[in-house]
């Protein structure tokens, strides 16, 4: 998958909970995007034993289907407007792209965008 379908995935992602978006949904969805950058955090050596775990619970965030994990995932996409089964897709595509320095980018450039 090239940088530039990736960035669609996400405008599209982005696009499709934005409209008729209050306050709270758009913090639901930065909720999201913040648990896709957890997920893809670059591994460094050294890194503390901490960071491993939250990056797998980030994954695991978006994976489960069952329990408390996937209840509160589902909770989170309603509350911003996006379907979870969607989203699950949508942070699939994310973690396992050969883009995921771009993607980041992108990322963090909607959550900082004022």
């Amino acid at each position: 998958m090239t940088d530039t379908n990736i960035s669609l995935i996400l405008d599209d992602f982005v696009s499709s909970s934005a409209e008729s978006s209050s306050p709270e949904k758009v913090l639901f969805l930065a909720v999201i995007l913040q648990a896709v950058l957890d997920a893809t955090k670059p591994y460094y050596q050294g890194e503390p034993e901490q960071s491993e775990l939250d990056r797998r619970s980030a994954k695991a965030w978006f994976t489960a289907s069952i329990g408390v994990t996937s209840k509160d995932f589902e909770t989170v996409c309603d509350l911003a407007g996006v379907d979870p089964s969607y989203t699950r897709s949508f942070a699939y595509k994310i973690i396992e792209t050969k883009e995921v320095k771009f993607i980041r980018k992108r990322i963090n450039a909607l959550l900082t965008h004022s």
